[in-house]
């Protein structure tokens, strides 16, 4: 899985390269299809690992093992929803034209600036999850009692472990601060991009109803199945980030408290909700979705017969 994953986005890098420097254009359906069938699988590969975790998390019920698959599954989670944040974002770019200067830029360089982002929250995330693992370590008295590689100016090796302490808790709050921040934006470019769609869309239905164009059109109807998915993602991205807000605010104030286990079920559902939905998505999905009930009905009748 990891393995043919890896190749078809190595090949899809090489493929796009390539279309750059000959000047293809990168509108083709079938470019757009198989970009979302590789985003898919690197989806379902998320999907299999967070619920292996959380299945084998319950079944040992051990608190360090608990933690670390906890912090693991953040770091998946944080991964896909920023995932998902881009890939509407990318929708929004290619179905509605640029009207400004600004958004021009934009259009022109979106691979550039969707490579860059995701880079970049891989490595906040990447960072983040190191500061929490290297926390629980030391917190957890296992971490050796002095490892700064530096003079400290505390007076036992004792005191430098706190000293490190204090200063992972404080570099935990502020990266948890933070990844809020970067949360709350990509809550707004999410609802944003795919307001402006289904607006566009709107508009654009609307001008064809006037001038007597049909609605048969095989682009207007990809269009609408991409903007109806991102409206779907776009609900599950609101709600689970709703929830991950209410979690973090729930440690701040002392009168609240919810477990990390509820947190950790949430995120399996949304990365379960965000598979399934960008499977359906998928004309290979829907038709093999179709075939397994159309024989399931079957088998139900020669059943009753």
């Amino acid at each position: 899985m990891v393995g043919s994953s890896c190749a078809t986005v190595c090949y899809l890098h090489r493929h796009m390269k390539s279309m750059k420097e000959s000047g293809s254009p990168f509108s083709s359906p079938r470019l757009h299809s198989q970009m979302r069938v590789t985003i898919a699988g690197i989806l379902i590969l998320y999907t299999v690992i967070s619920l292996y975790m959380f299945g084998t998390t319950l079944n040992l019920g051990i608190g360090q093992c608990f933690y670390a698959a906890y912090l693991i599954m953040m770091y998946m989670a944080s991964t896909s929803m920023s995932t998902s944040v881009w890939l509407n974002f990318f929708y929004y770019t290619q179905i509605v034209p640029a009207q400004r200067a600004l958004f021009t830029w934009v259009k022109r360089n979106i691979k550039s600036i969707i490579y860059w982002g995701l880079f970049g929250d891989r490595m906040f995330f990447m960072f983040q999850f190191a500061v929490r693992a290297t926390g629980e370590f030391y917190s957890s008295g296992e971490g050796p009692s002095n490892t700064t590689g530096f003079t400290s100016t505390y007076s036992t090796p004792k005191d430098d472990a706190a000293f490190l302490k204090d200063v992972l808790l404080d570099t935990s709050t502020a990266s948890l601060f933070l990844e809020m921040i970067y949360v709350f934006f990509c809550l707004c470019v999410m609802v944003g991009s795919s307001c402006a769609t289904v607006c566009y869309l709107h508009r654009h239905m609307k001008s064809m109803k006037e001038s007597g164009s049909p609605f048969s059109s095989p682009r207007l109807h990809s269009q609408m199945r991409v903007t109806i998915t991102g409206i779907l993602q776009g609900i599950l991205f609101f709600f689970t980030a709703v929830w991950i807000f209410i979690h973090y605010f729930s440690n701040v104030l002392p009168s609240t408290y919810f477990d990390d286990k509820t947190l950790y079920t949430v995120i399996s559902l949304y990365m379960f909700g965000t598979t399934l939905n960008l499977g359906i998505g998928q004309a290979v999905f829907r038709q093999r979705a179709a075939d397994i009930c159309l024989k399931a009905h079957q088998d139900v009748k020669s059943l009753k017969l």
